[in-house]
């Protein structure tokens, strides 16, 4: 059966001081709602570098860099720290431009017993078994799947004993 990936769940591996989501349990419990993204992914669009905005290269050619666009849109991502500091896991939504879901963890096994008592979404419910495989192995999911016979998490992808 065909499903069709709507939204999803990805690893990052980020500095372990980085603390995102704990700012955001902070702004939400002092009732300031706040579901602002990384800022650092929605950052104003700048003049492309490479075309310098003429949308082409020299040779004539669509520029490569911004699609002839003229402008690209500058990403920074979360930190992960330099040479020996420690990097952690943490799961991120990637749904709207991307925040945390969870706080960072210095081992893969301590984010699956987090997500697995904590998760409030649809992929609530995932085993520990099924969030380790997908921090370990896969890197991402979709968070939700569709189709003709309902909505399905698409951590049940990972699930040995679901019908998916």
């Amino acid at each position: 059966m065909e499903w069709e990936v709507k939204m999803g769940r990805e690893i990052k591996r980020v500095h372990i001081n980085f603390d995102l989501y704990e700012r955001i349990q902070k702004n939400e419990k002092e009732g300031k709602r706040d579901l602002t993204p990384w800022k650092g992914y929605i950052l104003d669009e700048v003049e492309c570098p490479l075309c310098e905005s003429s949308g082409k290269t020299l040779k004539n050619k669509e520029c490569p860099l911004c699609d002839g666009s003229k402008k690209v849109s500058p990403v920074i991502e979360p930190p992960t720290g330099f040479g020996k500091e420690e990097k952690g896991y943490q799961v991120w939504e990637d749904v709207s431009e991307g925040s945390p879901v969870s706080p960072v963890f210095l081992r893969p096994e301590d984010l699956a017993h987090w997500m697995t008592e904590n998760d409030d979404s649809i992929t609530s419910g995932t085993s520990y078994k099924a969030w380790l495989k997908m921090i370990k192995e896969e890197g991402g999911c979709p968070s939700m799947m569709m189709n003709n016979k309902g909505i399905k998490s698409g951590m049940s992808l990972y699930e040995e004993d679901k019908d998916v």
